[in-house]
């Protein structure tokens, strides 16, 4: 139903929806919180018999039975109904530049989180409680840390990088027809090793990617005539997603172990794919042949190395997802601020297009040339998603230190990416990552494959690395 919301219904169709879903959430919330499931889980959880598998799944579904118990049905109902009624509006009020469509709706999911965080129960603050949905046992506080660390290292040298990026290649804002951008996607996301036998790639205004059952994870992009990289970053980054749920072991799927809850750790995947494997020198040398063959007038006179740096040119942009790797991470610790401002009732909902806009200009450097590129650019909390911003740059900073370990333990990655081989790495996530799914919390998943704590540090090493080669900076 979701994904159908966001591909294929009707705008009309907005208010049916989502009292369908409403009631289906309400259902499941309260099948979660019925007292015989807690009892058995109870009992199973003392029971020494078990393996570790349903050891795992016992213990991540008593967590989410104890959690559930904890916020009334009616929270839940609201929240499921104004998720669909923000969602229409969002999309509404960006068509038409206007945050009046938006603002009754996020004033009213943003009072509902805040009842839902309460009821969670917090320790240290009430955005902990949000926080702990989409990246358990990650607390603000640590958040906080690692990403004040990251935007006193990433402000400077992006400033440096910046200043010697120069203008912008003609080359990625020419025509490039869609159908031949369609046809380029679909065929990169099998060289990437995504099984179209068990998935799809669809159109959305808002890319996403949902695992809806056994042999059916689908994903979808978004396509620009005057923006190429659009789409196959796009695709690329989905891609990651998608073949991260396509990597848990079949015998956990429908199980609790078998759902991938750390958003971090998955968003690791995706930017892993996007950032280090598709604007990595040796992957792009590999993919311009196969541009060139569709798009032979656009491309004919670019070479590798006017591609690659084309690829991977920096520039401050109004819209996150249109952001590089430079300045993609500012975006999101800006909104992590408006975040924690909400919550902790220093912001209301009225004066976010003017906290928005502010906050931009301090982190990115620039400011919103009208509202539906600034605060109404994403949809995120018109459904809720609110405690999700953080996992985009948690998922970078893990990207960053797996990618460096993979480099040490696949000698021959880079050659493998010249010629196209996707496999080797997507065996090795499958290995590291994937099929671990959700049997340990994400921390130790990665410590496990790392060997360290999650830091700035490697993320800031490889933009160093990255852009002295190009730019010949002194850094």
């Amino acid at each position: 139903m979701g994904w159908d919301q966001h591909v294929l219904m009707p705008a009309a169709g907005a208010g049916g929806r989502a009292g369908a879903m409403a009631t289906l959430q309400a259902i499941a919330h309260d099948r979660l919180t019925n007292p015989r499931l807690g009892e058995i889980l109870e009992e199973l959880s003392v029971d020494g018999s078990l393996d570790e598998t349903r050891a795992a799944s016992v213990r991540v579904l008593k967590r989410d039975h104890e959690k559930a118990t904890k916020v009334p049905e009616r929270v839940v109902r609201e929240i499921a109904e104004e998720q669909g009624l923000a969602f229409q509006a969002w999309t509404e009020a960006r068509a038409a530049s206007d945050f009046s469509i938006l603002e009754p709706h996020l004033a009213r999911m943003v009072s509902l989180k805040k009842e839902e965080a309460d009821a969670l129960g917090w320790e240290h603050e009430r955005y902990d409680a949000l926080l702990d949905q989409y990246e358990p046992e990650m607390l603000t506080s640590e958040v906080e840390a690692l990403f004040t660390d990251l935007v006193n290292k990433l402000r400077p040298l992006a400033e440096q990088i910046l200043q010697k990026a120069g203008d912008r290649p003609e080359w990625l804002t020419d025509a490039y027809e869609i159908d031949k951008q369609t046809d380029f996607c679909h065929w990169l996301i099998q060289v990437l090793n995504f099984d179209t036998t068990r998935g799809r790639l669809d159109v959305s205004p808002h890319p996403f990617t949902i695992h809806i059952g056994p042999g059916d994870v689908r994903q979808t992009t978004r396509y620009d005539e005057r923006n190429l990289m659009m789409s196959i970053q796009g695709t690329i980054h989905e891609s990651g997603h998608a073949l991260y749920e396509q990597g848990i072991p079949e015998e956990f799927l429908g199980l609790p172990v078998g759902e991938t809850r750390s958003l971090g750790l998955h968003e690791s995947q995706s930017r892993l794919w996007e950032i280090m494997v598709g604007t990595g020198r040796p992957f792009t040398e590999f993919l311009l042949p196969h541009l060139k063959d569709r798009f032979p007038s656009q491309l004919s006179g670019i070479d590798p190395d006017d591609y690659y740096r084309g690829v991977i040119h920096p520039r401050r942009s109004l819209i996150r997802v249109n952001s590089d790797a430079v300045t993609y991470n500012l975006h999101i610790t800006f909104r992590f601020e408006l975040e924690l401002a909400l919550f902790r009732d220093e912001l209301e909902v009225k004066d976010l297009p003017e906290a928005w806009d502010a906050a931009m200009e301090k982190h990115v450097g620039i400011r919103p040339d009208d509202i539906a590129n600034g605060v109404l650019q994403d949809m995120h909390w018109s459904i809720g998603a609110l405690g999700y911003f953080p996992t985009y740059s948690l998922g970078t900073l893990w990207a960053a230190a797996l990618y460096r370990k993979a480099e040490e333990e696949l000698p021959e990655l880079s050659d493998d990416l010249r010629k196209g081989e996707t496999g080797p790495l997507l065996e090795w996530l499958r290995e590291k990552v994937h099929r671990p799914a959700n049997t340990r919390p994400a921390k130790e998943i990665a410590q496990a494959v790392l060997g360290e704590s999650l830091s700035a540090d490697p993320f800031i090493e490889y933009l160093k690395q990255k852009y002295s080669e190009v730019y010949g900076l002194d850094i």
